[in-house]
């Protein structure tokens, strides 16, 4: 083989060829050809060499960047030292040396290595050392839909105190035990962006369970709430209120009933928070004095259109909330309203009174709010009721029945003490998380019509014949479909108000609007 020396003093006696094969072999560089031969290298066999090097220059590159070797790379930069591949070469070089250097038995530093050195060449096998891949499944003695069925029971298990951390565990067994595979738990996040929480799913990264490449290139994710997720915000909490003795307020009284988890509190946020917004309606004025007066206000600031933000916590079950509120509406009438929320234990306390059930004190005070402020204390305002339901949530069992038994119990409570007989104008049943039906354009309305027939017909039947009784809308319950928005990890939304301000919409429709000032003197006469 010919040494640098030979080939620099007789440069002239070798062919273009040969040259480019002895710069390719690493024994002579171009820049030494031009700089010492004491011009033995012509322009015309330069001119040639450059040609060749130009031609050969992609293909070299590629078995360089593809050997992942820091000699080849080298060798790459020194045969082309003004390549166009010069800073990728050199990126690729300190990848390389970094990861060398990686204790690959020190899973803390094989994570700092993926965070410093992101869709680096050795991420796969980064992920691998750190979770190594599990033996080949065996045959399953229980499924993703066992795991599914359990974390339901879960979160309706009052005796669990650290639900997340529950669910938590219960899906690290299945992994680990190989009743699931990742591609089982990142298909049920897919298919339910929902159905897992943010502590669960936070945990689950924090262990290596799932990766932030699983949650957006696999499942779908949208990156704004996986930014959101790592910011770490935390959701809105909700003191406990003193208990309503009755209503005060000249106005009409429109109820929100649901049982827990029902999404009740959410949809009262999205509704005061459009109504705030003054798009809908031009003013809102507050009752300072009302019972539920900061919890409105929280619930009035939760979402703005378009931008990621957190739900809130769950209020108490055996709370209810009194908020006073005036909407003017866009031709100047003040709409005097005053919302309740009523407890969400309430209704499981209508089945527990008529079954006979023992009850706790707490659901005992809770039923009490309701006989004073619409059966003992009932005033002459006018009244609207929203019974919220999810989609969805037909099986969901709270102490071993499901929600459609409860609710014909309070649908027979509500009968027996005759509390929509009088001054009731209007009964909705308001369908939370519609986006679950994946309805197509103008199939909603039908589809929402069967699922309440089929899983709620009871209850749905029965709230039809109170208003044929009792003469409120010609004998109609109207069926209103509600969305927050995209909804992501059960915690956070990306807020889109349209079905807030469609109930809004009726609500003021529903209500009558007073001229500001007639309103405010019969107001005082009413409060002398």
């Amino acid at each position: 083989m010919q040494t640098r020396e030979a080939i620099l003093e007789n440069c002239d006696q070798y062919s273009a060829q040969e040259l480019v094969k002895f710069i390719e072999q690493g024994v002579v560089t171009f820049n030494e050809l031009c700089e010492d031969t004491d011009g033995e290298f012509p322009a015309s066999i330069r001119r040639e060499v450059q040609n060749l090097l130009q031609a050969t220059e992609d293909s070299y590159w590629q078995n360089a960047r593809n050997s992942l070797s820091v000699d080849a790379l080298r060798q790459y930069l020194d045969v082309y030292p003004q390549s166009k591949h010069q800073q990728e070469a050199q990126k690729l070089i300190d990848v390389i040396e970094a990861w060398n250097a990686v204790d690959k038995s020190n899973k803390t530093a094989l994570k700092e290595f993926r965070q410093q050195h992101p869709n680096s060449p050795f991420d796969e096998e980064a992920k691998q050392l750190i979770n190594p891949p599990r033996p080949k499944l065996t045959p399953r003695v229980l499924t993703i839909k066992d795991l599914v069925k359990k974390i339901k029971r879960i979160r309706t298990d009052n005796s669990v105190y650290n639900k997340n951390e529950e669910i938590l565990q219960q899906i690290k067994e299945f992994v680990d035990k190989n009743y699931i595979s990742n591609e089982d738990l990142i298909g049920l996040i897919r298919d339910d962006n929902n159905f897992l929480g943010v502590g669960v799913i936070k945990g689950l990264l924090d262990e290596c369970y799932l990766y932030r490449d699983d949650l957006c290139r696999d499942a779908g994710i949208d990156e704004a709430f996986i930014e959101y997720l790592e910011d770490g915000k935390q959701p809105v909490k909700f003191p406990m209120p003193e208990q309503i003795e009755m209503i005060n307020k000249l106005s009409t009284e429109v109820y929100f009933w649901g049982i827990p988890s029902s999404g009740k509190t959410c949809a009262l946020g999205a509704i005061l928070s459009v109504a705030k917004n003054g798009k809908v309606v031009s003013t809102m004025a507050t009752d300072n004095d009302c019972q539920g007066y900061g919890y409105m206000m929280r619930l009035a600031t939760l979402f703005k259109p378009g931008s990621v933000k957190n739900l809130p916590e769950g209020t108490s079950i055996y709370s209810t909330y009194e908020m006073g509120l005036d909407l003017v509406d866009n031709e100047g009438k003040s709409h005097p309203l005053t919302f309740i929320d009523l407890a969400g234990e309430l209704v499981r306390c209508m089945y527990k009174s008529d079954a006979g059930e023992s009850m706790s004190d707490d659901e005992v005070s809770s039923l009490d709010t309701l006989t004073n402020i619409l059966i003992d204390k009932r005033t002459k305002n006018r009244k609207l009721h929203f019974f919220v339901l999810e989609y969805g949530a037909e099986d969901r069992e709270y102490e071993g029945l499901t929600q459609d038994v409860y609710l014909e119990a309070a649908l027979n409570y509500i009968k027996r003490t005759g509390i929509f007989q009088k001054d009731t104008d209007a009964i909705y049943i308001l369908i939370t998380k519609v986006d679950k039906a994946n309805a197509e354009k103008g199939q909603l309305k039908e589809i929402l019509s069967d699922y309440i027939s089929e899983t709620y017909g009871g209850f749905y039947n029965g709230l039809k014949k109170i208003c044929k009784d009792c003469e409120i809308n010609n004998g109609n319950v109207e069926i209103v479909p509600f969305s927050l928005g995209r909804v992501c990890f059960q915690d956070y939304c990306l807020f889109d108000g349209k079905t807030a301000t469609n109930v809004i919409e009726k609500i003021l429709q529903r209500t009558k609007g007073f001229e500001t000032g007639k309103f405010q003197r019969g107001l005082n006469i009413f409060k002398r």
